[in-house]
């Protein structure tokens, strides 16, 4: 019990103490203590301002930068090669040049193209069914532009290289074909001039049947009794 009542005790003398220097303090005022409440208002008004001014325009602390992390000598390996791959340009392989029919061959292409128009001009003298009109049709149609194409899908490289056993270069064999399709047509083109001359020849010796024309050495009248 002894114990509780000292701190109490000392407490209550405490605010004793400064209730005498509060009612001293007003007593000797008087009656202008109004006027110090009012001052000591203002003061502490100021001060707060001025703290607070203070610390609107002082300078932020910056923060503090302790190093990046201890790199190990695996990881500073890789990142030089990770630099260095994105440094270093990324070779990129040029499609190869397609190859290009030769000026020769493209003279060659464009005299079997207009031979198989002309023929084909005249598909009307061809006999019914008529193989040599196949091949025409067939050369227009598949035989030119598979032997052309054939070429094309090669490289620029590849048509000086030799094929098979021979030796022969896809240059040289493409010629050889295209000179075979030419000499085919001209054959057909020949044939057909032959038919032709054949049909006029025919027609010549049936005129002569018909109208009855004397041989050197006939007679009068022989003409007529042949045609009846």
């Amino acid at each position: 019990m002894k114990v509780l009542f000292v701190p109490l005790f000392i407490v209550f003398a405490v605010v004793l103490v400064i209730a005498g220097l509060v009612a001293g303090t007003i007593h000797l005022l008087g009656a202008a203590w109004p006027i110090a409440l009012i001052a000591l208002g203002a003061f502490l008004l100021f001060r707060g301002e001025h703290k607070q001014r203070h610390r609107r325009h002082a300078p932020r602390p910056s923060s503090t930068w302790t190093g990046p992390p201890p790199v190990t000598i695996e990881e500073g390996r890789r990142g030089r090669r990770d630099r260095a791959s994105r440094k270093a340009p990324v070779p990129v392989a040029e499609p190869a040049a397609p190859a290009e029919l030769p000026i020769d061959m493209q003279v060659k292409v464009d005299q079997i193209r207009r031979k198989v128009d002309v023929l084909l001009s005249y598909a009307d003298r061809f006999p019914p069914y008529s193989q040599d009109l196949y091949l025409v049709r067939q050369t227009a149609d598949d035989y030119l532009p598979r032997t052309i194409q054939g070429y094309l899908s090669l490289s620029q490289a590849a048509t000086q290289q030799p094929l098979g056993v021979g030796g022969r270069s896809a240059r040289d064999e493409v010629r050889a074909q295209l000179d075979l399709l030419d000499a085919k047509l001209d054959e057909i083109a020949q044939d057909l001039q032959r038919q032709d001359s054949d049909r006029l020849i025919a027609n010549r010796r049936f005129l002569e049947q018909r109208f009855g024309m004397r041989k050197e050495g006939d007679q009068p009248g022989d003409a007529r009794d042949n045609v009846a």
